[in-house]
């Protein structure tokens, strides 16, 4: 009875492990820009979200919005 209970406390963490290697690996890929920026950058215009204005300023696309946070290439 051990013996299987230890097996299925192996097998948990086994399958913990993986899925978080999994979702670490769903980050936004590098550059991604916010779908609200890339929405007004269609239309012309900048996106207005107090949020994305700020990371604008330093250079960067905004996090909160599901872009990345490292400088835009130019």
């Amino acid at each position: 009875m051990k013996f299987v209970k230890m097996l299925t406390a192996v097998a948990f963490a086994v399958a913990l492990t993986a899925s978080l290697a999994v979702a670490a690996d769903k980050k936004a890929p590098p550059g991604k820009v916010a779908g609200c920026c890339a929405k007004a950058a269609k239309d012309g215009k900048a996106c207005d979200h107090a949020c994305c204005v700020e990371a604008a300023k330093g250079n960067k696309n905004c996090e909160k919005c599901k872009g990345t946070n490292e400088e835009k290439k130019k």
